[in-house]
């Protein structure tokens, strides 16, 4: 029995192209489509491509393996090119793959007595496009702080590197399981004082959101949803969801840093 595969694509020709050569290449490897139970899915594009893929996946995360190609500038999680493709079909039949395992960031949504999961990859956000949000954060069940702003966002080690370091966070090294609590446009005066730097947490550590603002909304990776008008609670920490993603041999983390923000 072949291996089973699913194929994700950005809508640009170059990915679409690509897809087709990769398709013809899975064939000769004597692997087989499947789109409802891969082992392995495909991500051809870029990084946001991929985050769909996992999104697509996230009730069989544990039994699928992910390979990011990357049709465009190089991404964090698509980490091989094009001309990779047969490398990569020829590692995964030899059992020769180099891959690494890390937890999503889960937040538990309360809310009009109704409680529901969300999971993402690199973040979880509450944000408010209308007026000031207020928040009563607590970690660990110990009141930490009143906040007030835009809002706030809670990224896992892969997430650090992206909305999370445009907003002054530091970047976390992909080997170690922490959540790094970060505020958006935070209000700090002599009246309100938050802890204006972010914080980086334990992997057993839970942050808990308390709020009730109209108009407030919650995003999970590029994916987002309005919050009904009501008094709403959210817990946020890592999950024990894991997405299984396959890495170069040759290109390391520092490699990758190198790349994507020093010009490599």
């Amino acid at each position: 029995m072949g291996i089973k595969y699913r194929v994700i694509v950005r809508e640009d020709t170059q990915s679409e192209e690509v897809a087709k050569t990769l398709m013809a290449l899975a064939k000769r490897f004597g692997f087989i489509e499947d789109n409802d139970h891969p082992e392995y899915v495909f991500s051809i594009g870029g990084d946001g491509t991929f985050l769909k893929a996992v999104h697509l996946h996230l009730r069989k995360l544990k039994d699928i393996n992910f390979v990011g190609i990357h049709t465009g500038s190089l991404g964090f999680f698509a980490d091989f090119r094009p001309s990779d493709l047969e490398m990569v079909f020829t590692k995964i039949k030899e059992e020769k793959c180099n891959f690494n395992s890390y937890r999503l960031v889960k937040a538990e949504i309360t809310q009009n007595n109704k409680k529901r999961n969300f999971y993402a990859v690199n973040e979880v956000r509450i944000e408010n496009i209308h007026h000031t949000l207020v928040l009563d954060v607590s970690l660990n069940n110990d009141l930490l702080e009143k906040y007030r702003g835009n809002g706030v966002l809670v990224a896992t080690q892969l997430g650090s590197s992206g909305y999370n370091k445009s907003l002054g966070g530091a970047i976390i090294n992909r080997d170690l399981p922490l959540l790094e609590y970060t505020k958006i446009a935070p209000i700090a005066n002599s009246v309100y004082r938050p802890l204006v730097n972010p914080l980086i947490i334990g992997e057993k550590d839970i942050l808990t959101f308390k709020g009730e603002n109209a108009f407030t909304f919650f995003g999970y990776d590029s994916l987002t949803k309005k919050l009904s008008d009501a008094p709403f609670t959210i817990k946020v920490f890592l999950s024990n969801k894991k997405v299984k993603i396959m890495h170069r041999d040759d290109r390391p983390y520092t490699t990758i840093l190198n790349e994507t923000f020093l010009g490599g």
